[in-house]
């Protein structure tokens, strides 16, 4: 395949998706990663888009809105995978979680042993379900339901998580980088994302190394909040390095 069909297979990704991951186009596209790295840079020099570590995201969708909860989900699945898998041994055999509303929330209820004595606390949608019909104790947090992300947010969820305690949270996000904090597309959201940092003896945030850098409208936390970053092995060295000299614990699945 020539460049020139690559980067406009990339560009009709990006405008579908909002965000691309190198390690998936080049799987896709059968070619090296730095092949894929040519084409990104080539296309944001274009304006086409905004390169990000692993990846790109859509230059429209910088400070807007994400991806639908499906698509989201479908993006970067590998490493999702692996840093669900690695946050799974940091949920207690018993006692309470909270697994705020977000895609890698997701993979990791779906890898939470059956019968598990864990009570779960959470805002999304998706993954109350799931549990539930698995036979969990979950504590739904109601409240107007985000189409996009299926999540709960507004008045309502607040009350509620004032009156709850969690041993661990692990939350999300859309973007996080070390002078910015994490940042969320909406008011609402960050809001809800803020109140949830605030229940739980430990907050671990699960971030694929393709958010670091992306910053959204509405900034809801310092990544100086977190006991915990899981990611992947894409993370710049630079970056973990920065990082780490806030303190903050890394593993990288």
């Amino acid at each position: 395949m020539f460049a020139l069909q690559r980067q406009q297979l990339i560009t009709d990704r990006i405008k579908a998706h909002g965000r691309v991951a190198v390690a998936d186009l080049a799987r896709e596209l059968d070619t090296s990663h730095e092949t894929i790295r040519r084409d990104l840079a080539a296309l944001e020099e274009a304006g086409d888009l905004r390169r990000v570590h692993g990846g790109a995201i859509d230059m429209a969708r910088v400070g807007g809105p994400e991806p639908p909860m499906a698509v989201r989900a479908s993006l970067c699945t590998d490493e999702k995978k692996r840093i669900a898998r690695a946050a799974l041994a940091h949920v207690p055999d018993t006692g309470t979680i909270l697994l705020e509303s977000a895609s890698t929330s997701l993979f990791l209820a779906e890898m939470l042993p059956d019968g598990a004595r864990t009570t779960i606390v959470t805002n999304g949608l998706d993954i109350a379900h799931g549990l539930a019909i698995r036979g969990f104790d979950v504590v739904m947090l109601g409240g107007r339901v985000r189409n996009r992300s299926l999540a709960t947010l507004d008045d309502w969820v607040h009350p509620a998580l004032e009156g709850l305690h969690a041993d661990v949270a692990f939350l999300g996000t859309l973007g996080f980088t070390t002078h910015a904090g994490l940042t969320a597309p909406d008011l609402p959201d960050a809001a809800v994302k803020r109140r949830c940092l605030g229940i739980a003896d430990r907050n671990l945030l699960l971030a694929e190394s393709a958010k670091f850098g992306v910053v959204a409208l509405c900034r809801y936390a310092d990544l100086s909040d977190f006991d915990l970053l899981i990611t992947d092995t894409d993370l710049s060295e630079a970056a973990v390095e920065d990082i780490r000299s806030m303190g903050i614990e890394i593993i990288m699945a």
